[in-house]
């Protein structure tokens, strides 16, 4: 078997790059999943998306024990199936803030400030409300409004007491602000990027697409890359590649397909015996995400999502795909500075009219609302390495808290979000505190809640950092430095997370990444 293109990983970057390079009918694509297609009934139901976390299309990781969180081991859902991360997500739309792109530039990346990668995320979306420079309406991923339950207005009403203006797109000039998510939606289901880039074009008779396959280790030779081993079952096959091969596994498994094939940090590949093709000190190195903590509070019975779902507004969305099952649960949002010095936000906030306690497994009884002060620019950096026990399982440790100013800023965003909650427009509906169980009096009982209670927000990045320097594993046509027909194209290629949800970003680098490839090939 031999392709032009050969990309691994079947996830949001995947199928974007499958739908542009396969347009060419001379371009012979094969896309690899190492899961299954994306058939989970769960899957399109919008508010059904944390059941399907811990299922057969969740990689269901957990970090290492994070010494700044009492040892604690965090869950990270990854994405198992067809469209990857971006089927089993929350639908937000955020791109992120102007700053975070001119930044990158900055530090190298050149071609990747914000006025040369807006482009990319108007080609890529059909908006269907915002009609306005910042967006587009010709793409194939349809991004809309979605009906707020009554209580994500009263959120809005409660930003705006505490000073934040409410916004109906948080996707144009976004400063500090309150609104209600843009989804990927589309009648009443989710959007993935299976549906929305792949699905479409499997007709194309020079695309292939094959689930269930594992990818061993890219081949190379004389510095090129020249195809993939891969597992099905218990065999083993070498598939070739004429133009390129392109790693979209994400910033878990793309570091890890790296080192398996030789290209990596010399201490990581030596420990594991895996004979060294290429050093490159960067990989793995540089994982970023954002710390969330929960703030709960009890609501008045049968206010809140919490109770809706019954067997009426299942079979609702069933046959109409209307109602409550429609909504992505975390509807309202929104963006602060903690200290006004700054250029743009370093708090991000997610609004839920419904409790949202550990990932959604554990549902208590009555009716609550959620909210989350997400801290967006972290500093602390991470890493993902190799098993000690098995070469192609991760260690992913996030090193959450370990630059010291991470706490403190998360601790005023923390006390920020608490206030918002108390807000007199939410009086009304509020009935009690359900977390933390007693209102902190200090900082000290804060900084402790949130050691206690912090998680990630499932969107790790960075570990295949684009740039020029000395950690950089990609350049800024995102090709693995110091190896031919190689390239890494999804979250693992950021250089700093973006100051907001990472799904809407990857689709752009995606569709930056295409754009690059056909015009060099």
């Amino acid at each position: 078997m031999e392709f032009d293109y050969i990309i691994i990983g079947g996830g949001s970057a995947g199928c974007v790059l499958a739908n542009r390079l396969s347009a060419n009918p001379n371009h012979s694509v094969l896309l690899l999943e190492a899961g299954p297609k994306d058939r989970h009934p769960f899957i399109k139901i919008p508010a059904a998306f944390f059941k399907l976390y811990k299922t057969s299309v969740d990689w269901a990781f957990y970090s290492a024990p994070q010494t700044e969180l009492f040892n604690r081991k965090l869950f990270m859902p990854r994405g198992k199936t067809l469209g990857g991360s971006g089927s089993i997500n929350a639908m937000i739309y955020i791109r992120g803030h102007r700053e975070d792109y001119d930044g990158w530039a900055a530090e190298g990346c050149t071609g990747w400030d914000y006025d040369s990668i807006l482009p990319y995320f108007k080609k890529s979306e059909h908006n269907v409300q915002l009609k306005n420079e910042f967006h587009g309406e010709d793409g194939p991923w349809n991004i809309q409004n979605q009906r707020p339950h009554p209580i994500s207005k009263m959120f809005l009403d409660a930003g705006a007491e505490i000073g934040l203006p409410v916004v109906e797109d948080m996707n144009a000039n976004i400063q500090e602000c309150v609104g209600i998510h843009q989804v990927n939606v589309k009648n009443g289901a989710r959007h993935s990027p299976a549906a929305a880039f792949l699905k479409p074009v499997l007709h194309r008779k020079n695309l292939s697409v094959k689930t269930g396959i594992r990818v061993k280790r890219i081949v190379i030779e004389n510095k090129t890359a020249t195809g993939v081993e891969i597992e099905h079952g218990r065999a083993t096959e070498t598939i070739r590649c004429r133009k390129e091969v392109i790693l979209s596994a994400g910033a878990i498994h793309s570091p890890m397909i790296l080192m398996n094939s030789g290209i990596g940090p010399a201490s990581e590949l030596e420990k594991h015996k895996i004979t060294p093709i290429h050093i490159l000190k960067g990989v793995g190195e540089n994982l970023q995400d954002h710390p969330v903590v929960p703030i709960i509070y009890r609501a008045k019975p049968k206010s809140t999502l919490d109770t809706e779902e019954t067997a009426g507004n299942i079979m609702r969305w069933l046959f109409r795909k209307k109602g409550p099952m429609t909504s992505n649960l975390a509807e309202g949002g929104g963006f602060f500075k903690t200290n006004q010095t700054l250029n743009s936000p370093d708090i991000q906030i997610h609004f839920a009219p419904a409790f949202f306690v550990d990932h959604g497994f554990t549902r208590p009884k009555g009716n609550g609302i959620s909210a989350t002060p997400i801290l967006v620019k972290p500093k602390s950096r991470g890493s993902i390495k190799l098993s000690d026990s098995n070469a192609h399982e991760p260690l992913i440790d996030p090193a959450v808290f370990t630059h010291p100013d991470d706490l403190p800023v998360f601790i005023e965003g923390f006390k920020r979000v608490h206030k918002l909650l108390n807000a007199k427009a939410l009086s009304g509906v509020v009935t009690g505190l359900f977390s933390p169980e007693n209102e902190p009096e200090n900082d000290a009982e804060i900084e402790q809640y949130i050691r206690k209670n912090a998680e990630l927000l499932y969107h790790p990045v960075g570990t295949c950092k684009m740039g020029t320097d000395d950690w950089a594993v990609v350049d800024p046509e995102l090709k693995v430095h110091g190896i031919q027909k190689l390239r890494v194209v999804d979250a693992s290629v950021m250089p700093s997370v973006t100051r907001g949800n990472t799904h809407a970003p990857t689709i752009m680098i995606a569709e930056k990444a295409a754009d690059i490839i056909l015009n060099q090939n």
